[in-house]
């Protein structure tokens, strides 16, 4: 499934190693194939634009352009000026087994943190994006669809999410096994119900954590 993004570009998990004596062109090309043959990046689906990828890389404009450049003339890339760059719709298909990337090293932002229960982080909620994609939705909504669907949540919005896992989490993520819940509440009440279902008699949270 092709996921359309709003702003400048869906996130993307990659890794420059600074300290490598191969050049950063390269690794960028390297990253950026292998995220397209594992399926983490899906054929149709749009790559941040060069100057974006630029800024949150640390790298040279030209740079990724360049890389964006010899994708594209090995097929996996598609683009022209003025238009978004996409993957290649003849890209391969994700493989049957992935491994999940470990040990990458992502920076973290200093920020205060509020440390009640069940409080997210409001402040950085997406507001222009939901409410563009609100009104995409009440625009186009057929009547179907806003009525009763499955227990396991929309098929569309778990392919979604399994689309970001790969690629952003490098996981292996299969929509059918994926379930949308209303909340942390109800998804503790049917896990426990699962494992109470397997014999399980006694678990256990982290302090703080869900429990408390």
């Amino acid at each position: 499934m092709t996921v359309e993004w709003t702003g400048l570009g869906p996130e993307l998990l990659l890794r420059l190693d600074r300290d490598s004596a191969e050049p950063l062109r390269a690794q960028l090309e390297h990253e950026l194939r292998e995220a397209i043959r594992s399926g983490r990046l899906a054929p149709g689906e749009r790559l941040p634009s060069s100057r974006t990828m630029a800024q949150e890389l640390g790298v040279s404009r030209g740079l990724v352009t360049d890389c964006y450049t010899q994708l594209q003339a090995e097929g996996y890339l598609t683009g022209r000026t003025g238009s978004a760059t996409r993957v290649a719709e003849s890209a391969a298909q994700p493989a049957a087994v992935a491994t999940q990337t470990e040990g990458t090293s992502v920076p973290v932002k200093r920020v205060s943190i509020d440390f009640r229960h069940w409080v997210p982080d409001l402040t950085s909620f997406p507001r222009n994006d939901w409410a563009w994609a609100l009104r995409q939705a009440c625009r186009d909504v057929t009547a179907q669809e806003i009525s009763y669907q499955d227990p396991h949540g929309v098929e569309t919005f778990r392919q979604v999410i399994a689309g970001y896992l790969r690629r952003v989490r490098g996981a292996v993520a299969d929509p059918e096994r994926i379930v949308v819940v209303n909340g942390v509440i109800q998804a503790i009440n049917l896990v426990i119900r699962a494992l109470q279902q397997q014999g399980v008699t006694r678990v256990a949270f982290e302090d703080p954590g869900p429990a408390d």
